[in-house]
């Protein structure tokens, strides 16, 4: 039985049919459907889960995924769903699966300079995606052999991962042995960087961030050695002529710029994400030292914010309070700001003052996913499973699920005495990490605590129903 035909297939991905796709020949469409396109980047993206831990801090989710959509929603292809992600991984990579997953290393955030920079190599990996180019590469190579052609795909997609390595999977398809078979083309990436142009100044960035991006990285790659070249280089190749067209186009887009727009949400998410991934505290600390010596911008603002986490996380709250505090003075609306000191205060054992700050900050911004995410965890501590099930419930209302809500309802459940629901929670969180044996035998344990509530009961035996099927289908491969 073939991987691409029984997996999960969201109905938001109706439109998918209507991308247009270039017109030189290619079959892609026939070779393996949109819908199976979408199948097979889920399995892809189920495995990767079980092999390499991803970021789950709420705030720096809710970053990339809006950056993401900002560009979607700009491509020609807006209506496929598209799930953006991060890998705490150092080196400089981003790579996408088939149906719209694209994974982000840390590294790549980190040494962008600008957001525009990271929203080039977003926007140019959304092309690739959009017209199909491992697809495309593929069926080229099989020559329309539509069974031998989806199977060596998905295996090169599920490849096992080496566990010495541990994120070997981050290349996508790098591990397996038909890795020549599917890299991404010449005429691939330039199509690729036309279209990710497009779309970048469709979304408001500078074109010229691109060029300017792919230049510092081929002169940064000068001092690695052959094994330790950026993986992004390695799967995108980047050549002085390919720089020299990709200049010599954002020329032509550099007069069609939208408005400016509020990028300090990058600069602050990028420190974040240098402190929750940083072995070595205190010198990032003197880092941050000698940075705010240096002035008043925006880098300036977004090293405070760095040196206070840094501060946090050393225990060292009394000093991190007072640098978050003089940042809400100079923006007090900002909830990155709020969020900060909430944590200070929740990590120095001040719980009600930091449940205070959260439900204060509900009034300004309801229903934001990182801060209802944060004040759940925040009111579990504090047990009160009850305010916290009602704020996670909201989020899955207004379309926000995630496995980390999934898992928060689970727990909060369990504290309420409602061992069915519990259950029913920690098997979907299991299920959206493809670990579907955990995830059966939660719904089973689900199924006998719903005894003598029959709607209960219909709805958790089908979904145990759909998850034994996807288990025993996973098993086959």
């Amino acid at each position: 039985m073939m991987l691409v035909t029984l997996l999960v297939w969201p109905t938001t991905y109706g439109h998918a049919a209507e991308i247009a796709l270039p017109e030189i020949g290619d079959s892609a469409g026939a070779l393996i459907s949109p819908q199976q396109e979408y199948r097979i980047g889920q399995a892809f993206f189920w495995r990767l889960q079980q092999s390499v831990d991803l970021v789950d801090d709420p705030e720096v989710n809710h970053y990339i995924k809006s950056l993401g959509q900002r560009l979607v929603s700009n491509s020609d292809a807006p209506a496929l769903p598209f799930k953006f992600f991060m890998v705490p991984d150092p080196r400089v990579n981003a790579f996408a699966a088939p149906g719209g997953f694209i994974g982000v290393n840390a590294g790549l955030l980190l040494t962008s300079q600008q957001e525009d920079e990271l929203a080039s190599v977003l926007a140019h990996e959304i092309a690739h995606v959009t017209q199909r180019h491992l697809l495309r590469s593929l069926e080229k190579q099989q020559q329309g052999s539509i069974p031998r052609a989806i199977a060596l795909l998905s295996a090169a997609l599920l490849a096992a991962v080496d566990p010495q390595a541990g994120v070997a999977a981050l290349t996508v398809v790098q591990a397996s042995g038909v890795q020549s078979q599917i890299d991404h083309t010449r005429a691939h990436e330039a199509e690729a960087d036309n279209l990710g142009m497009l779309n970048l100044v469709r979304a408001g960035f500078n074109a010229q961030a691109m060029p300017t991006f792919f230049e510092r990285l081929q002169q940064t790659s000068r001092f690695y050695n052959s094994n330790s070249v950026p993986e992004f280089l390695r799967t995108h190749p980047v050549t002085t002529s390919r720089i020299a067209e990709a200049r010599g186009r954002a020329v032509t887009y550099t007069q069609r710029m939208g408005q400016r727009r509020d990028d300090l949400s990058f600069y602050l998410m990028r420190e974040k994400l240098r402190v929750m991934t940083s072995t070595n505290l205190i010198g990032l600390k003197q880092h941050y030292t000698s940075a705010l010596e240096k002035g008043n911008n925006r880098n300036t603002i977004a090293s405070r914010y760095g040196f206070a986490l840094a501060l946090t996380a050393m225990g060292d709250y009394s000093r991190a309070r007072k640098e978050v505090r003089a940042l809400i003075e100079g923006d007090a609306e900002r909830l990155t700001y709020q969020l900060a000191l909430a944590d200070i205060e929740k990590a120095s054992g001040r719980l009600t003052k930091a449940l205070n700050i959260y439900q204060a900050n509900q009034r300004l911004y309801p229903n934001d996913y990182a801060l209802s995410v944060k004040q759940a965890i925040a009111l579990l501590q504090a047990h009160q499973p009850k305010r916290a099930a009602r704020l996670l419930l909201t989020q899955l209302e207004v379309g926000k699920g995630s496995a980390q809500l999934y898992k928060l309802l689970a727990q909060a459940q369990g504290d309420l005495g409602q061992p069915s629901d519990a259950h029913g929670w920690l098997g979907e969180y299991y299920y959206s990490a493809g670990r579907f044996e955990q995830s059966e035998e939660q719904f089973k344990l689900a199924v006998k605590s719903a005894k003598g509530n029959q709607y209960q009961l219909a709805k958790l035996t089908s979904r145990l129903r759909e998850v034994e099927a996807m288990k025993v289908l996973m098993e086959e491969l």
